[in-house]
């Protein structure tokens, strides 16, 4: 009964127990194989071999060949099995590690910018429009809060900046404290600067790395020490010029303290590679920082020693690599000038600025081309606006000298006329104009151009510029005296070719003659009046003569170019 009763119970058995039964008796035979194997193996090792005897039965021996490779196939097998499970592990914990860290870095971005937005009275709902266009926490509102009563804007920005910067993670806040540690050994201070800069090779990073608490500070704090080697400022100005490449990073890395003083030192530095790269770098933070850079006084100073770097002869002493590096600083320095110049707001505190004016009035014509026409284009610039015009006159002759000699035959198309157009806006101002036409060789230069018909644009801006001088009744026995000035506008009046060189000329011919008709009348009333006052004593008639009524001065029109209103 009982063998039957086992015969039914296996019949009723479902397919699915019976595939796993067959799976968990197949298991089994596996281990007990590998045990059989494992075990014959340590007998085999003991002493068993061929001929060895089990349970009274003769087998082979594990010794066998066979059996060895049996055995050495298994055991790989586990070793696989265990590596690949290892593996598997090791990258799950990392994988989670990574995980576990971006989530906390989210949490406390999110938590400082609640807490930030938490204090503000009233205004938690105002969002500026740099914080929609990045992503990367960019500087705050000042609309944000209120600052407090007299505080500067500067320094509210940067306690709001100083606010909202991320914390940084283990490995980076180790770096940072191997930069700003003095007892730090040279060596590891050298090796945190070059970590520094690679990191700031990468263009993902740059943003981000400018927003992490200590990274900015750190980097100008070596490069503002004094007794920092050569390594270590060639590292950290290389990254901080990375940091200054993006746009969404040229306001913030100005605002931190000492931004502007690591500059400023590093532009002077004789070593030519730190010289160009802080160029670089205050080339990308002056074009959102017009205002800030020049008025700092130590930067202009800075400035002007890179444009001189060729004073009595320095260049000259350099290797040719070392030259080219200088030279190569020089004309990011001209370029960074001459964007500054363009901007109206800050174009009569640049032109106040006495070292910049000395400074390129010292280096015009003196360096290569292309340095060359952009010296006199800042130039050019810098008389735009009206304010500008007495100052450069009165204060700085040199530049007026540079523009006569620009405007020679043997200057440069480009060159010759920004000078041109320079001295058009210069004699726009009334005050100066007895000046400039006094100035030797102003005139002569002036006239010859006007008779260039092959340069249309310079020869109507020394027509302009003549015409400008003639209405200052003073400058009559001048531009008179002045040779072929007189004989060039009537040969310029009788030329039906170009219209608009023959109307100048006509202007100023007429103007010149108005002055004349003005001194010949006034010659005139006073000798009637005389003679009528002489005559009504006669016949006891004192009645006084009237003045002739065209005689009076009239109000001419000038013309410009480009000036700012």
């Amino acid at each position: 009964g009982e063998e039957g009763r086992a015969a039914r119970m296996a019949e009723r058995r479902s397919p699915g127990e019976g595939s796993r039964a067959g799976g968990e008796s197949r298991r089994s035979d596996s281990r007990a194989e590998e045990s059989r194997l494992t075990s014959g193996n340590d007998s085999g090792r003991t002493g068993g071999g061929i001929g060895s005897t089990r349970n009274g039965e003769k087998v082979a021996g594990v010794g066998s060949p066979r059996e060895r490779l049996v055995s050495r196939e298994l055991k790989e097998r586990r070793e696989r099995r265990d590596a690949d499970a290892r593996r598997r592990m090791s990258r799950e914990v990392v994988e989670d590690v990574n995980d576990a860290k971006e989530v906390a870095r989210e949490v406390d971005r999110v938590e400082s910018v609640n807490e930030t937005r938490g204090n503000d009275d009233g205004d938690s709902e105002v969002v500026s429009e740099s914080e929609k266009n990045d992503a990367h926490t960019p500087l705050p509102d000042t609309t944000l809060s209120p600052r407090s009563k007299g505080e500067s804007p500067r320094i509210s920005m940067q306690k709001r900046m100083f606010a909202n910067l991320r914390p940084p993670d283990s490995s980076l806040e180790n770096l940072l404290t191997v930069l700003t540690d003095e007892n730090t050994s040279h060596l590891r201070r050298v090796n945190a600067c070059g970590a520094i800069k690679t990191l700031t090779l990468n263009k993902k990073n740059v943003i981000q790395l400018a927003r992490t608490r200590g990274v900015i500070s750190s980097i100008t704090s070596v490069l503002c020490r004094v007794d920092a080697s050569e390594e270590e400022r060639t590292r950290c100005i290389n990254a901080l010029m990375h940091l200054c490449v993006p746009e969404e990073n040229w306001r913030l890395v100005y605002l931190f303290p000492q931004t502007a003083e690591a500059l400023a030192r590093n532009m002077a530095d004789r070593y030519p590679q730190i010289r160009y790269a802080a160029c670089l770098a205050l080339s990308f933070l002056a074009k959102k920082n017009r205002k800030e850079v020049v008025k700092n006084t130590i930067l202009m100073h800075s400035i002007a020693r890179v444009l001189e770097v060729d004073k009595n002869g320095a260049l000259e002493r350099t290797n040719p690599q070392d030259r080219k590096v200088f030279i190569g600083s020089r004309l990011c320095a001209l370029k960074m000038l001459l964007h500054l110049s363009k901007n109206k707001d800050i174009s009569t505190k640049l032109a106040r600025a006495d070292c910049i004016t000395t400074a390129l009035a010292r280096i015009a014509s003196t360096m290569e081309l292309a340095a060359n026409i952009l010296c006199v284009a800042i130039i050019t610039n810098l008389t735009r606006h009206p304010d500008n015009a007495s100052h450069l006159v009165f204060h700085a002759p040199d530049l007026l000298t540079i523009l006569v000699a620009g405007t020679s035959d043997n200057s440069d198309q480009e060159i010759c006329k920004c000078s041109l157009y320079a001295l058009q806006n210069l004699s726009c101002t009334g005050s100066i104009r007895q000046e400039l036409a006094n100035a030797p060789d102003l005139l002569a230069s002036i006239t010859k151009n006007a008779f260039k018909t092959q340069f249309p644009e310079q020869q109507l801006s020394a027509l302009h510029t003549l015409k400008n001088l003639s209405d200052d009744p003073f400058n009559l026995v001048t531009m008179t005296n002045t040779p072929g000035c007189t004989a060039t506008l009537l040969a310029l009046a009788n030329d039906s070719k170009n219209g608009m060189a023959q109307f100048l000329a006509c202007d100023t011919l007429a103007t010149l003659s108005h002055w004349l008709l003005t001194l010949s009348a006034a010659k005139r009333c006073k000798e009637k009046s005389s003679l009528v006052a002489g005559i009504g004593g006669a016949n006891g008639n004192n009645k006084g003569g009237g003045s002739d009524s065209d005689s009076g001065r009239r109000t001419f029109q000038t013309a410009t170019w480009e000036m700012w209103c």
